[in-house]
């Protein structure tokens, strides 16, 4: 574990205010999956499936509306980890999944609810304002875990704690999907990004960066199985960083 940087020490809570404001902005300009992150969801659907063949989930049909979030967690649902505005939740549920949205940006979970239809089609989603360093979440109670470039906000030193909590609240068999940005072997590890498109100077967003191996260590580290490491040919907005995808299974 690396130790902390007294640089980025309100690192979490910068990169928070900045997604408060700048929800609707990034809903926007983010709400195209590229092809890198629909492979990734069809491998981890198919996961899934095979997940839940091995080990059934009571049919309980579609939650309602009003439901309390310990009701909800009775349909032992797919966690989506630092949701931002919704946009994997939604893909989730049109494939018919149960779908728990979780982000520490109430601007982002506003956004979210706000492109999310009150009734879907098929499936269903539930937001929740948590903490991916303490999920309130009971031991097992979610089906997978995808976790779609937000552990890359939290500094080196804080995301096996992180990786930890999305590792116990998977049950056993449940595959994780984990996306962060790359680094090369001697690129800067930890820094602040200017948000782009911000009449905000002191909008800022913090990125840690990993390299595949470092990556794939984090994921083994919380005590799950590594199936596939892989690394994307489509850049980032910066131009300038990969993104590497871990695929996992709780043993």
């Amino acid at each position: 574990m690396s130790a902390q940087d007294p640089r980025f020490a309100q690192a979490v809570e910068l990169t928070t205010a900045t997604y408060d404001q700048a929800a609707r902005d990034y809903a926007e300009r983010n709400e195209r999956m590229g092809s890198y992150w629909v492979e990734r969801m069809e491998q981890f659907l198919t996961l899934l499936a095979e997940a839940e063949e091995r080990r059934p989930i009571p049919e309980l049909g579609r939650p309602g509306d009003d439901i309390e979030l310990d009701e909800y967690l009775n349909f032992i649902p797919l966690l989506d980890a630092g949701c931002g505005s919704g946009r994997d939740a939604r893909a989730f549920a049109a494939a018919g999944q149960i779908v728990l949205g979780v982000d520490l940006s109430q601007g982002m979970l506003d956004e979210a609810g706000e492109r999310t239809a009150r009734r879907l089609a098929t499936g269903a989603i539930r937001y929740a304002l948590m903490d991916l360093r303490r999920l309130e979440l009971p031991d097992a109670s979610c089906c997978g875990v995808w976790c779609s470039a937000s552990l890359l906000h939290l500094p080196l030193h804080v995301a096996p704690r992180a990786m930890a909590e999305l590792a116990r609240v998977a049950r056993s068999g449940a595959p994780l999907t984990l996306f962060v940005k790359d680094r090369a072997p001697d690129g800067e590890a930890e820094r602040y990004e200017p948000y782009p498109n911000s009449a905000d100077t002191n909008a800022r967003r913090f990125y840690a960066y990993y390299t595949a191996d470092e990556a794939r260590a984090l994921v083994a580290g919380a005590g799950l199985d590594v199936i596939e490491a892989g690394v994307s040919a489509e850049l980032d907005h910066t131009r300038q960083h990969r993104w590497v995808s871990i695929l996992a299974r709780k043993p």
